[in-house]
């Protein structure tokens, strides 16, 4: 048996999730954390907020797709509090998990919780949460008040979605789950049409041509690993502003909402000031 102290019991809350059933020299490692029959139950708080469904698979690929997540993450924060400790999770386990702590403590965690859980970031839905969650840090209360294996309960999982006989990741099922919102279907003010019958045959002949080669790209080892087509608001305005496109194939019916809208205007922004052209020749369903 090993004893370890820390400083603080959020760095004892999170050294027990994260080392609890560690495989170490081929044995699995039980972590507890002591906790005084005479310590009052409402020391026993979340000190942390824990973020998911945020990083993407460019994000662990890409340094620089990691560092700019990063500084939009703590622009986010940042109207919630001074953040103390942001850490990004990039493999094992909790890989894709963010958890922040705040200087103001419990009251920016919980107003922090109530915005950002469901809110909308890259084109996915946040999911935001307490870390460590309250009735994990109950549980010992409820058996022996002497030791506690801190973990989180397993959350009710919603059925799995299928494509074909595939499941879909869950990140993805849940977009799907949000119900749609109505669309006229028709260009929008900041969608210029071009009058050239030949534009949206050769839109379909070059992306589908593109498509193929990053295809291969994935799937040949010698073929030469290159990104030829990004998609989404954020990726799109990402790779405007480090220099890297060629040419913007935009829907010209995105739905009117607040933050597409900021969005898409700034890309055509960029665009403009970078001679970049961009097309609406297709809509959301072609496109």
């Amino acid at each position: 048996r090993v004893s370890v102290c820390y400083d603080n019991e959020s760095s004892t809350v999170a050294a027990v999730s994260d080392l609890n059933g560690l495989v170490v020299g081929g044995l699995i490692i039980t972590a507890m954390q002591p906790i005084s029959a005479a310590r009052p139950q409402k020391d026993l708080k979340p000190s942390s907020l824990l973020l998911e469904n945020i990083l993407t698979e460019d994000d662990y690929e890409d340094e620089d797709c990691m560092e700019e997540t990063k500084s939009d993450v703590l622009e986010l924060l940042s109207k919630y509090g001074n953040v103390t400790s942001c850490i990004f999770e990039t493999n094992g386990d909790k890989k894709g998990q963010i958890l922040i702590s705040f200087a103001e403590g419990s009251s920016a965690l919980t107003k922090s919780v109530q915005e950002l859980n469901g809110f909308m970031f890259g084109g996915t839905k946040i999911m935001a949460s307490q870390f460590p969650k309250v009735n994990d840090l109950a549980v010992g209360k409820k058996k022996i008040l002497e030791s506690v294996v801190c973990k989180k309960e397993d959350e009710a999982k919603p059925a799995p979605m299928y494509s074909g006989d595939k499941i879909i990741p869950e990140q993805y099922a849940e977009c799907k789950r949000v119900p749609k919102i109505p669309n006229t279907g028709l260009p929008r003010s900041y969608a210029s049409l071009s009058e050239n019958d030949t534009a949206t045959p050769l839109l379909y002949e070059m992306l589908g041509e593109l498509t193929r080669l990053q295809l291969r790209s994935k799937d040949d080892k010698n073929a030469k690993a290159r990104r030829r087509l990004v998609m989404g608001l954020r990726e799109v305005a990402r790779g405007v502003r480090a220099n890297k496109m060629k040419m913007i194939v935009m829907a010209n019916n995105l739905d009117e909402y607040g933050v597409i809208d900021s969005k898409l205007q700034e890309i055509i922004d960029m665009a403009g000031g970078k001679e970049i052209p961009v097309i609406y020749e297709l809509n959301k369903r072609k496109l």
